[in-house]
């Protein structure tokens, strides 16, 4: 009787570990350093790409407004025309990118 229980008992726990092994395999495709290393480092690279691309067009756009809102100013005659230059240059440089 006891035989019969113990046995019992390891077949569960042999099919609760063939399970969690699934489990950990399904878990691993989603890992993000799952994978070749060339993988991860393409990822990786792309992700740097990304985030540095991501900052320069925003600091430009914010950049751009800045400059633009500095350039309403009537008060501060030099700075204003500073401004004006300044975003003639970049508006100079946009045409040749285009």
């Amino acid at each position: 009787m006891e035989d019969r229980r113990l046995i019992e008992r390891v077949e569960e726990l042999t099919a609760a570990t063939r399970a969690l092994a699934r489990e950990v395999e399904r878990l691993q495709q989603w890992h993000p350093l799952a994978g070749s290393i060339r993988h991860v480092l393409w990822r990786n690279f792309l992700r740097g790409v990304a985030f540095g691309l991501g900052q320069t067009v925003g600091a430009v756009l914010l950049l751009a407004l800045l400059a633009w809102l500095l350039s309403q100013l009537q008060v501060v005659p030099v700075l204003g025309e500073w401004i004006a230059r300044l975003l003639e240059a970049i508006q100079t440089a946009q045409k040749g990118l285009r």
